[in-house]
């Protein structure tokens, strides 16, 4: 079985030489550092990280902490959240680190699963996949000791500091980009369609449309849907249209609640046809019916980025925030019927 020891006769260093090299040391140069990876790579060696991390009382895993949902399949099912792990996956490779998920069905479920993480896997770097208002899972996780957390999303707070970073879209602006976006087409009865308004990115998606909207003497309405009782939605939508029969779009708060909105608008089989704008441009917007128009925010790279903070040795500053920019794809679920 290879050793250290045997990477580092090969390579020419002493075996804490060849060590500093793999757990990547500022104090070892990338001459040498590269050295050291050719001869792993020469002899298959294979690090035995949990005997390290038995020793170490440290462990190469980072915790992502999933958002709750009454139902996780409304996770599994999310094109959105799969391609934010695939980012973090892909920096974590290089790293050779490996991701472990928290989730729950309930904010006392999920933060006991971050607790498990925390004292029995001995996990302290985490990545927050959602921004929520007095989040006690967040509040909790950021008073432990030594324990390092990148948000994607904003604070409410407004603060970075050294052991919490955040990564994020400008959603107040992307917001008031699809709002205009939505106007130039022609369209001035506009709802925003949501589904929780303590999720800081449905907020400022929120604001920013209604900002536009608001300072062009446009309607500014919003409907709140659930996500897991359909058959209350559909009420929901029947009474609201009947009361707002000037309605000609709805801008959805991400893509999952644009598809069920399309849904339910075919279930009711209106006859007249609404315009439909969604947040993320996941896989799954080109293959609705009709596909639909969405603001791509570049999820793989959000989680990259959210990745790359946690993982870089040395921080001579500290990032308030990293923006990661907005794009928005047109389809046909915003042409004029």
């Amino acid at each position: 079985m290879t050793t250290i020891k045997d990477v580092a006769k090969l390579a020419g260093v002493s075996t804490s030489t060849a060590s500093r090299a793999l757990h990547n040391s500022d104090m070892i140069s990338e001459a040498t550092k590269e050295r050291v990876r050719r001869a792993m790579q020469e002899l298959d060696y294979s690090p035995n990280y949990s005997a390290q991390n038995l020793v170490n009382r440290t462990t190469n895993t980072i915790g992502i902490v999933l958002p709750v949902r009454e139902s996780q399949d409304s996770l599994g099912n999310n094109p959105f959240f799969m391609q934010i792990i695939q980012g973090i996956s892909s920096v974590c490779s290089e790293y050779d680190y490996m991701v472990s998920l928290a989730s729950g069905r309930t904010v006392d479920e999920l933060r006991k699963n971050c607790q498990a993480l925390i004292r029995s896997g001995n996990i302290s770097k985490f990545i927050f996949l959602y921004s929520h208002k007095d989040d006690p899972v967040f509040d909790f996780v950021k008073k432990q000791k030594k324990v390092s957390c990148v948000v994607v999303g904003s604070s409410y707070e407004k603060l970075a500091t050294k052991s919490v970073q955040f990564v994020d879209n400008d959603n107040h602006q992307a917001g008031r980009d699809v709002a205009e976006f939505m106007v130039s087409k022609g369209f001035e009865h506009l709802v925003f369609a949501y589904t929780d308004m303590d999720e800081l990115v449905q907020t400022e998606r929120y604001q920013g449309c209604c900002e536009y909207l608001q300072e062009h003497q446009k309607d500014s309405l919003s409907l709140h849907f659930s996500r897991v009782k359909e058959d209350e939605n559909i009420l929901k939508l029947q009474q609201f249209l009947a009361e707002h029969p000037k309605t000609q779009a709805f801008i959805a708060c991400d893509d999952i609640m644009a598809i069920r909105l399309q849904r339910l608008l075919k279930n009711d089989k209106q006859e007249k046809s609404y315009a439909v704008i969604s947040f993320n441009n996941s896989l799954i917007t080109e293959i609705a019916n009709p596909a639909l128009t969405s603001v791509d925010i570049f999820p793989y790279q959000l989680g990259e980025k959210a990745a790359q903070l946690l993982l870089e040795k040395s921080r001579k500053s500290v990032s308030q925030k990293v923006i990661i920019p907005h794009q928005i794809i047109e389809r046909e679920s915003t042409l004029r019927f």
